[in-house]
């Protein structure tokens, strides 16, 4: 079963139109940049600034980045096979 999901998220990901990886790709950047910024606020908090409204804005904003991330990987791949339906 296990290898089946491999199968066909390989296949998936290796057949994505190019407009729909190069925004895929875009996004997933835009999301890690916004993870990293999170991240760098986690460590201020955790070196310098010992506030609980930091660590509360810098998880939510490392949690935003990963939630952009899931989204573009999932919208990306929809997109794709609705598409390929559609033509």
């Amino acid at each position: 079963m296990l290898i089946k999901f491999y199968k066909y998220t390989k296949e998936a990901f290796l057949n994505l139109e190019p407009k729909a990886l190069t925004i895929m790709k875009n996004g997933l950047s835009f999301s890690f940049i916004i993870a990293f910024l999170g991240i760098i606020i986690l460590i201020t908090y955790l070196f310098f600034i010992h506030n609980y409204l930091i660590y509360k804005i810098g998880l939510l904003i490392f949690q935003l980045g990963l939630y952009f991330a899931a989204d573009f990987i999932v919208s990306g791949l929809a997109v794709d096979s609705i598409k390929k339906q559609i033509l």
